[in-house]
């Protein structure tokens, strides 16, 4: 009798390691190559850490916003930096549209070729853009190129979707559905938004008028990509509430870095239990079950 509930409970204990070490699909489609990095790039790190399948998807080549290089080199350039960050971050795939910087256009053929990447990847979820006034107008339109894209998926099972909030709409209210700590892959993260040599290293300090400086200096670059990745990694005030929900106040005064998302209207909706399945960084003794009827 003992062997047997032994037996019985190894099988159920071993059936359930098997399905919670069940790979996830993740996908997160952006507008510009390293958007992926700085706005998802600790989760990124965190479900690939975790075994888990992650696809970045630039729905432009990012040929502009540079000061000398013409757009074909540019653009050359940035697909090899997209590359080395899919190295760093362990991605299954890092996918660059060949639309143009700045142009990008929520058409029948922009939508079709995201459909014909989600259908191809079978994502469990997909990150996206959050469409909405104030943001650059290429994430936007990412934004909504997903979503009506979204409506067309032939899948047996759909995605669920989560909005990434573009950093130029934090100036309105915004409480997102949930997030975490991204504290143990921030140098990971840091390693990934630094591959992307022609923004943090080139376009941007030159924006900034201190280019010259930043070149001569290897720790006054070292702290220009740390300043822009914080930009967006930081505790936001808006993330109080969803950290504390899933982390517990006493855990609050440690977390440093944190990424932050909402569940999208459309696609799958899931309940809590379901979301922590989908998203397992965040801490599943804070659920609470659903009661039923």
């Amino acid at each position: 009798m003992r062997l047997l509930i032994l037996f019985f409970f190894v099988t159920v204990f071993s059936a359930g390691a098997q399905a919670q070490q069940a790979p996830l699909r993740i996908m997160m489609i952006f507008a510009h190559p390293d958007e992926g990095e700085v706005y998802t790039g600790g989760t990124a790190a965190l479900y690939t850490q975790m075994g888990h399948q992650v696809k970045f998807m630039s729905l432009t080549n990012g040929d502009k916003g540079h000061w000398v290089e013409k757009p074909e080199v540019l653009a050359k350039r940035r697909y090899q930096e997209a590359m080395n960050s899919k190295k760093i971050l362990n991605l299954a795939d890092y996918e660059v549209l060949n639309y143009h910087d700045q142009g990008l256009k929520n058409t029948p053929e922009s939508r079709g070729k995201v459909i014909k990447s989600i259908e191809a990847f079978k994502p469990d979820v997909v990150f996206t853009f959050y469409p909405a006034q104030g943001g650059h107008t290429d994430n936007m339109t990412a934004g909504y190129i997903v979503r009506d894209a979204a409506k067309d998926l032939k899948m047996e099972k759909m995605p669920v979707f989560l909005y990434i909030r573009d950093f130029h709409t934090h100036n309105f209210s915004y409480i997102p559905d949930f997030a975490f700590s991204i504290d143990k892959v921030w140098e990971t993260k840091l390693a990934a938004c630094g591959a992307h040599k022609t923004q943090v290293e080139e376009a941007i300090p030159h924006g900034m008028g201190i280019l010259d400086e930043v070149r001569k200096d290897p720790a006054k670059q070292k702290q220009l990509i740390y300043n822009n990745t914080y930009a967006y990694s930081k505790v936001f005030p808006s993330y109080i509430y969803a950290l504390e929900k899933w982390n517990g106040k006493k855990a609050m005064p440690e977390v440093k870095y944190a990424e932050g998302f909402e569940i999208a209207e459309f696609g799958r909706q899931v309940t809590e239990e379901e979301l922590v399945k989908l998203v397992p960084m965040l801490n599943t003794s804070l659920v609470v079950p659903a009661t039923k009827d």
